[in-house]
């Protein structure tokens, strides 16, 4: 099929047609953007592990930076204060639920409660020969 050519005066009239496009009815460069699924890119699956890294990398330093705890260092605290304790029979009701549910926990994920007990008595020996230490100027 051929297309036909425009005469010169339906040339002028396109251009006309055509400026004015360009200058009322431009696309707003700062529209919400159109694009409903990323592009795949095929990256090497060195840059990958590469890139999560570098996430890796900085959400640590991010956390450091605004001194948050990881969970791990927040049980880890609450165990340390636990085993601290010298006031174990003469908790709350309200502490000692707290302390029963944490080992109800621990036993629903599969851990043993002895076990955790055992761990928790070795961490009291451990700190306080650790204060007996430092009382004693050794």
């Amino acid at each position: 099929m051929q297309t036909r050519r425009p005469n010169p005066q339906d040339e002028d009239e396109i251009s006309r047609i055509d400026d004015i496009r360009r200058t009322v009815a431009y696309r707003d460069p700062d529209r919400p953007a159109a694009l409903f699924a990323k592009p795949v890119i095929k990256r090497s699956p060195d840059v990958v592990r590469a890139q999560g890294r570098l996430r890796t990398a900085r959400w640590r330093a991010e956390n450091d930076r605004l001194k948050r705890a990881t969970l791990e260092q927040i049980g880890l605290s609450l165990a340390v204060a636990l085993a601290k304790s010298d006031v174990l029979d003469r908790l709350t009701e309200a502490e000692s639920s707290l302390i029963r549910d944490h080992l109800a926990d621990l036993h629903a994920r599969g851990f043993s409660v002895v076990e955790a007990r055992k761990t928790i008595s070795r961490l009291r020996r451990k700190l306080r020969a650790t204060a007996h230490k430092n009382q004693q100027g050794c």
